[in-house]
């Protein structure tokens, strides 16, 4: 004999079509409180998973007097954990020491990411940024501030191939009108170092 989950057992105590509205709110209940897919590999990180080299081109003073840009290189490791929810990522300067890292999980049913960095400075886990995948391109926008000033900063996935991908970083004083380019990264896949 099936045992109806609790809802539905109170629902059929319920006069005519009461009890027919009750259990069908219940049984869409029910159907909302199931988890959507895993993420797909179009709207996932799985293609960050690996060892790469990367190319760092960061704006040292957002619309400072002068635009000098710094240049570096270094590595980055990622993991693909939990079937796909969970993305780790690790970042190393051009010495091989560590300078941050992120840890993004995926809301199944918003279908939407959380990106939280923490730098090695003061190893807290930042609160997370909102974004997804529409096609090659991952967008994430957050409210963050620079020399006390409310902005907007936007970090941006690019799927270039396999073996290479683009993270840039902008900045908006103008709530989105305009964005100001701030941080290139361009990662390149060692030769045959894939970690699942």
């Amino acid at each position: 004999m099936r045992v109806l989950p609790w809802p539905l057992r109170w629902a059929a105590r319920l006069p005519g079509t009461l009890a027919v509205l009750a259990i069908a709110f219940a049984s869409v209940a029910a159907q909302a409180a199931e988890p959507g897919p895993l993420p797909s590999d179009a709207e996932g990180f799985y293609f960050l998973a690996g060892e790469w080299q990367v190319q760092h081109r960061r704006l040292e003073d957002p619309w400072g007097e002068r635009e000098a840009w710094r240049q570096s290189e270094g590595s980055a490791s990622f993991r693909t954990l939990v079937d796909g929810l969970v993305s780790v990522e690790e970042l190393r300067d051009a010495k091989g020491a560590p300078f941050g890292g992120a840890v993004r999980t995926f809301d199944r049913e918003r279908r939407v990411w959380s990106d939280s960095w923490v730098g090695v400075r003061d190893g807290i886990l930042q609160p997370g940024v909102i974004g997804r995948f529409n096609g090659p391109v991952g967008t994430f926008i957050t409210p963050d501030t620079h020399k006390d000033r409310v902005i907007l900063a936007k970090g941006v996935w690019r799927r270039v191939s396999a073996d290479e991908f683009t993270w840039e970083q902008f900045f908006s004083r103008d709530d989105g009108a305009t964005w100001l380019l701030t941080w290139h990264m361009r990662f390149q896949r060692k030769a045959g170092r894939v970690t699942p």
